[in-house]
Order: structure tokens, then C-alpha cells, then sequence
């Protein structure tokens, strides 16, 4: 299955797209389309708020389709169109996928199951450091996040390392948080640490805002 997309203007400007992958069209187009930025098409600009968007899904279109003009009538005779549930699903923001880092194994339980009560999704840490390693975009598709987590006891050199590399590959989705009421190391000075309590919702609650706002 493919995408189809219209934009037309107050302007009396139109442009079509035939054949988009849902990645590109959430990228061109949908990203665009709900915070209200300029959506480039067709070599043309369209602002959303003196625009209209149509997206069509139905089975990609081969070039005799597409022909002498006849590409949107045969796009809606074959497809669905699904502008609404598109938009309000790109609206909202997506769930990023979280690494935990933390070297005590009760601090990760206790983080991973703040996570579930959020309904996260977790991937392994090794996974997420392999991509930062590896100069992959660790944002790929919903993205990704990491707790850095710390228990009672003070980080090691590695746990350290790790954390400086989820940091300065995920910036602000690279939360460094304690447990507790163990006092934050000294290795963390002027870095903004979270202090969480795993059986408190509010605490929870404090996560879930700070990974997906």
C-alpha cells in the first residue's frame, strides 16, 4: 500500500505527491503539517493554516496511472482516504523507545517497571549503545530515550562513559535519575539529576512527562 497527498491552498495553489512510504509522508509532510510549519511540495510551500490536506491510501500507482493527469482520479477511485486519522495520530507525540543504563540489578527492575506502569516500550541498553558507537541516528522511527539510573551505591568509571555517550547523543531524552534518598555522587555535580521514588505515582508520573512531554 502506498500514500497519495494533496495540498491546496487559498491561493489557488495545488500539489500532489503520488507513492509515498508512511516514513516519508510522516517526515514531508504529516511532521510539518501539525506544528503548523511550512510544508514544502511540489515545489511549492504551503502554510497548514491557509491550506488543505488530502491523504489517500490505496495501492501504488504505476506510471500509465499516472498519466495525462488522470493520477489523483485514479489515486480515489482505488483508495482510502485517511487524512483524519493520520493527523490526529502524528498530533500526538510520539512514545520513544527507553534504555535503561544502571549497574545495580534492583535499580533496573525498579525503573523498568516505572516504565511499564507508563506503557514504554524498553530496549536493551548494548542495543542503543551500538547505534550511538555505530553514528547511527539513535531518533530513528518513534526514536529512542535512556534512563541513566543510579541506586546506592556511587557510579563506576564504564557506568560514567555510558551515560556521557547516551548524553551527548540524546541530549534532554538522556535522563540521569537516583533512586531514593541516597545522596547524588559527587562525579554528577552540575549535572541535573531526577530524583524518583519507584512506589510513588507521582514520581512516575514525573518520568512519563519528562520521556514523552
Amino acid at each position: 500500500m502506498a500514500f497519495h497527498v494533496e495540498i491546496s491552498s487559498s491561493f489557488r495553489q495545488r500539489a500532489r505527491a503520488f507513492n509515498l512510504d508512511e516514513a516519508e509522508l510522516r517526515a514531508t509532510v504529516l511532521e510539518p503539517w501539525v506544528k503548523g510549519h511550512t510544508v514544502h511540495l511540489g515545489e511549492k510551500d504551503f502554510e497548514p493554516k491557509d491550506s488543505k490536506l488530502v491523504v489517500l491510501e490505496g495501492p501504488e500507482l504505476a506510471d500509465v496511472d499516472l498519466s495525462i493527469g488522470r493520477g489523483w482520479s485514479n489515486a480515489e477511485k482505488a483508495s482510502e482516504n485517511v487524512t483524519r486519522r493520520l493527523v490526529e495520530s502524528a498530533a500526538v507525540p510520539a512514545k520513544p523507545v527507553v534504555a535503561i543504563l544502571a549497574e545495580e540489578d534492583a535499580a533496573r527492575a525498579e525503573v523498568a517497571g516505572m516504565l511499564a506502569r507508563l506503557d514504554l516500550e524498553l530496549a536493551p541498553w548494548d542495543e542503543l549503545r551500538s547505534l550511538i558507537l555505530g553514528a547511527a541516528a539513535p531518533a530513528g522511527g518513534r526514536g529512542h530515550a535512556a534512563v541513566l539510573a543510579l541506586g546506592g551505591s556511587a557510579p563506576s568509571a564504564s557506568w560514567l562513559f555510558d551515560a556521557g555517550l547516551a548524553r551527548g547523543a540524546l541530549g534532554g531524552r538522556a535522563l540521569v535519575v537516583q533512586l531514593g534518598d541516597a545522596a547524588i555522587p559527587a562525579q554528577l555535580a552540575g549535572i541535573e539529576v531526577m530524583r524518583l521514588e519507584p512506589g510513588e505515582e507521582s514520581s512516575v508520573r514525573a518520568l512519563g512527562e519528562r520521556l514523552v512531554g
